[in-house]
């Protein structure tokens, strides 16, 4: 393990005599998808616990690991999640990187702030309870654009809905190379390289072997081009490729 990933696992390890001692639930901070794979491949949970992972919504990529004593039911309210909703009478729209760059110039800690979700003239940001307030009363303004913060107490009031571009393409294999040259477009030789020159990720990790398997469910980021989830591979064609369904993140 590389000492980031040492790091992580100590500290989700510590929940677990962190729960013990103090006899009731305890919560990580937000865990992104590299680390969430991390964790559940380098973290035996013991027996004793029962062990929820949310991120304040269904489909959220950013996680809490919340560690319960075994007679206690994981139940998502508990999570030390808070949900804000920012808007405003915006004269040009608002990416995701404005939110975060005006987010983390108060000096907030990536660990303490889960997903942002971008819609038409607001954004849904999840963050740690503990930090709710200092967003709300500290943002006035994202860039030079005006915006109005509140906070969503009640699940029902939040509506997420993740944007994709559906599409079908045929592949030469399931291969990482001949996946990431169907879903942008390009020759295997350059996916390749673009592989071996760590360009491209598998499930929120670097792989630098073309010949690296994928299946359906993995999710593929691609430097430059964003990510892709493979829904579905679909059969061949009469020439022995592979008709494959993939959803762009949009």
């Amino acid at each position: 393990m590389e000492n980031n990933e040492k790091l992580v696992a100590a500290r989700i390890e510590d929940l677990f005599s962190l729960c013990e001692k103090r006899g009731m639930a305890v919560f990580s901070d937000f865990l992104d998808g590299a680390e969430q794979v991390s964790v559940q491949e380098n973290v035996v949970f013991p027996y004793g616990y029962n062990v929820m992972i949310y991120g304040g919504f269904e489909d959220a990529e950013k996680k809490i690991i919340g560690v319960f004593p075994e007679w206690e039911e994981p139940d998502k309210t508990d999570f030390p999640i808070c949900c804000l909703k920012i808007e405003g009478s915006f004269t040009r729209k608002l990416t995701h990187r404005d939110y975060l760059g005006t987010i983390m110039s108060l000096g907030i800690k990536p660990a303490k702030l889960g997903d942002i979700i971008v819609g038409e003239g607001f954004a849904y940001i999840f963050a740690h309870t503990d930090i709710g307030s200092y967003i709300k009363d500290n943002i006035t303004k994202i860039g030079n654009q005006g915006v109005k913060i509140t906070e969503i107490t009640e699940n029902d009031d939040i509506r997420i809905e993740r944007k994709y571009r559906t599409f079908g393409t045929v592949c030469a294999s399931d291969r990482l190379d001949a996946v990431t040259a169907a879903a942008v477009n390009i020759s295997r030789s350059r996916s390749a390289d673009m592989i071996t020159g760590g360009l491209v990720k598998l499930n929120h990790r670097e792989i630098l072997k073309s010949s690296e398997k994928v299946k359906e469910g993995d999710l593929l980021s691609i430097r430059g081009s964003g990510r892709f989830l493979v829904h579905s591979f679909d059969g061949e064609t009469r020439k022995n490729r592979m008709h494959i369904t993939l959803k762009q993140y949009i």
